[in-house]
């Protein structure tokens, strides 16, 4: 079940998740408060949508924003916009996440704090997959400079959007309770029990429905969630403020 709801102005800073399955209210993400955001799920379960609306979303707000697609597909559709690069390449997705660290940490040691950049890592376990296939020390190093990202730039106005597995979680410590702690998570479909369990999400509020799924804050239990759906024409819309988030 999907829904297809241009976010509103009212909502600025707020990223408008979806719909409530059990009470029908509107659900929206604090950006403020929760600047960084773990997504899981199945392949063709909605995480790829999720991400883009993220991404649309920020651009919206004047944010910098940064894609690491391996796929070099989802995000083919905002390619080109103003304040948006995307990086499919090993040797640019190296370049790009040290330089986003690096920013992160110059701000961390100025006490500066904006504008606000994101960076959003589509198909993380791909990525594994591509490290675990040798060779690539270097994106080795930097996809693990992720958790710091985490823990440090919520703080500087240094987001991450990020889509991963069990596998990727535990490969380089992302599941860690000081990491989990700082993100928000929504898991679509049914992942595994270990996976949930990791994540703190009941397995009796998932479902097998595309487009749907468990948005879980820290602290919480969470919340049954039908995720808006955007089409292309109308995330470019969004992004470049023609239709205002």
């Amino acid at each position: 079940m999907t829904t297809n709801r241009i976010p509103q102005a009212h909502n600025h800073h707020h990223l408008a998740l979806g719909t409530d399955l059990d009470t029908g209210e509107a659900v929206t993400l604090d950006l403020n408060q929760h600047p960084h955001l773990l997504a899981a799920g199945w392949t063709g379960g909605g995480v790829s949508s999720l991400l883009r609306s993220v991404a649309a979303h920020a651009l919206a707000d004047g944010a910098t924003v940064t894609v690491i697609d391996p796929k070099r597909t989802s995000f083919e559709v905002l390619d080109g916009l103003p304040g948006l690069s995307l990086s499919s390449s090993p040797h640019t997705m190296v370049e790009e996440i040290s330089l986003f660290h690096a920013e992160m940490m110059r701000r961390h040691t100025s006490g500066e704090t904006g504008p606000q950049r994101l960076l959003v890592v589509e198909e993380l376990p791909q990525i594994l997959a591509r490290i675990n296939g040798g060779d690539q020390a270097r994106l080795d190093a930097a996809v693990r400079l992720l958790r710091a990202i985490v823990l440090i730039g919520g703080s500087v106005g240094c987001r991450l959007a990020v889509d991963a597995d069990l596998s990727a979680l535990r490969w380089f410590g992302l599941g860690d309770q000081d990491v989990l702690n700082k993100m928000a998570t929504v898991v679509m479909g049914r992942p595994s029990r270990q996976l949930l369990s990791r994540l703190g999400v009941d397995p009796a509020l998932t479902s097998a429905g595309r487009g749907t799924g468990v948005l879980r804050l820290p602290g919480d239990k969470g919340r049954r969630v039908a995720i808006d759906y955007l089409a292309h024409a109308e995330l470019r819309a969004v992004a470049l403020g023609v239709i205002h988030s």
